[in-house]
């Protein structure tokens, strides 16, 4: 694995002690709220621990360090309120900028100007402009092996990756003003309850039992067919065979497509973007239970690779598809990550519409604020918020070490500044 996401490094780790097992997850609570600065907080939940250590041994009961924290934490929520700088969601170009800035610490950062736009794209897509969260449920991202991630695209419906559309008998590719029907029971001969075996002795019983699975598949198919569907999505079966070779046959006659072995967990979301109601028996299989879309269509993804984009669903459902692409597997995966983050950026500033300084310089700010109001309280309090404005000055102290700098000289010069 190459990632420099500090979540996922932690999530590969076997860690036994419990106070690591917290920070591990620290950083995946971090990685699903906000998407980004697992590394940070991390290194702020040590230096914490750090400071709570020091003020334990100066006989401060593990109650009042905590409250002197909390204390601590308060003010800090009103420095940051006081700092931040409005943004409008109206200013696309304002948004893009922050998820560059995002992405430009990971691998993929020099595709940046590819990924920010769609992850930006996608968000204010599925929100209204009143909204004050986003639902990163309704953005499906699919990953498919081949290309480079440039060619990474958004899609306005539907994408499948790991499903094929069936061949078999000439079935069609490609479908426009599709009507689509999700169903949850197999196109295939019936079998038992239990476990047993039928025993023929003739070929002219077994010639009607073929008859029989003939008759049940062709009373199914032409059931389908007065529904006016002419796009079948079969959800995935673990008891038999969702489709057999028959039923493939007779809807490819009819020129109906059929994409095979939906997931279970992709229901909700196909049924959201076509507007279709997944059937669970063929009785119900009526007109009114199907989706649209303009176009269903299966194709190329290089070499023998395929993909099938539905484009083209009903304006009011707020849901998109990212299409992400990779020359291998390492790469693909890391840019999903690092889209992932971009996208929880954009949720970030939608719940909270303001930005704040970079570089340390908002830590620094808050350091300097809290350990000048550690000197107008009393008691316990007074120590602990001033031990927590000294933690903070640890992320511009890392920073400064990372990029090459003499961290010292850096802080005393950065702390100087904000006096």
């Amino acid at each position: 694995m190459i990632t420099n996401d500090g979540a996922t490094i932690l999530k590969q780790m076997e860690v036994i002690h419990p106070t690591a097992k917290m920070l591990v997850e620290i950083s995946k609570a971090q990685d699903i709220e906000a998407g980004d600065g697992t590394t940070s907080v991390v290194v702020m939940a040590g230096a914490l621990l750090r400071a709570s250590q020091e003020l334990l041994n100066k006989g401060i009961h593990p109650a009042a360090i905590s409250d002197g924290f909390d204390v601590a934490h308060k003010k800090a929520c009103e420095i940051i309120d006081e700092m931040g700088t409005p943004v409008d969601l109206n200013d696309r170009e304002i948004l893009i900028q922050n998820c560059v800035t995002c992405l430009s610490s990971k691998v993929v950062s020099s595709n940046s100007d590819v990924l920010a736009p769609m992850a930006v794209d996608a968000v204010l897509k599925i929100i209204d402009k009143t909204d004050d969260n986003v639902d990163l449920k309704n953005i499906r991202v699919s990953m498919k092996l081949g290309g480079t991630v440039d060619d990474s695209e958004l899609i306005d419906g539907l994408c499948f990756t790991n499903n094929k559309v069936s061949h078999f008998a000439g079935g069609p590719q490609r479908i426009e003003n599709a009507k689509i029907g999700l169903i949850q029971f197999c196109l295939s001969a019936p079998k038992t309850d239990l476990e047993n075996n039928v025993v023929v002795n003739d070929y002219t019983a077994m010639d009607r039992i073929l008859k029989e699975e003939k008759k049940y598949i062709v009373n199914l198919v032409k059931k389908i067919v007065a529904s006016g569907c002419n796009v079948l999505m079969i959800q995935k079966s673990i008891l038999r065979d969702a489709v057999n070779e028959l039923a493939l046959h007779f809807l490819a006659k009819k020129g109906i497509m059929v994409i095979k072995d939906i997931e279970r967990d992709d229901v909700d979301f196909i049924c959201k973007t076509v507007n279709a109601i997944p059937v669970p028996h063929i009785d119900q299989f009526t007109k009114d239970k199907l989706g649209t879309a303009e176009l269903v269509e299966e194709v190329s993804a290089g070499s023998d690779k395929k993909v099938i984009k539905v484009t083209g669903c009903p304006a009011q459902n707020k849901t998109v598809s990212i299409l992400v692409r990779g020359s291998n597997q390492l790469v693909l995966e890391e840019a999903e990550r690092s889209l992932h983050d971009a996208l929880c950026v954009v949720r970030a500033l939608v719940k909270k519409r303001s930005l704040l300084p970079g570089g340390a310089a908002c830590e620094m700010e808050i350091s300097q604020k809290l350990q000048a109001y550690s000197r107008e309280i009393f008691g316990t309090d007074s120590y602990c918020v001033r031990q927590y404005g000294e933690c903070l000055e640890l992320i511009p102290y890392t920073l400064a070490e990372n990029a090459g700098l003499d961290p010292i000289t850096f802080v005393t010069e950065l702390r100087n500044r904000h006096i």
